[in-house]
């Protein structure tokens, strides 16, 4: 398998901007505001729990509310087709 991360959505909540990646071993990624930095969490149905948390806005959140599950699903499949 590869080290690949595969962007497989972006939004914007709260005047905030998202982009969601996974990598083929299934980890999930979150980027905040165009930044490089990646918070690593888990898939769950509508959500990414993220373990060490993700501080925005001065605020410590533990999940993110998602409703990109067929996406991330499938970059994952592509991703271990490689």
């Amino acid at each position: 398998m590869n080290d690949e991360v595969k962007i497989v959505n972006e939004f914007d909540r709260d005047g905030h901007h998202f982009k969601i990646g996974v990598s083929a071993d299934g980890q999930v990624s979150i980027y905040l505001d165009n930044g490089t930095k990646a918070y690593h969490g888990y898939h769950f149905p509508s959500m990414i729990q993220i373990p060490k948390g993700l501080e925005i806005d001065g605020k410590m959140i533990l999940q993110l509310p998602i409703d990109c599950d067929a996406a991330i699903d499938q970059g994952i499949r592509e991703l271990k087709q490689k």
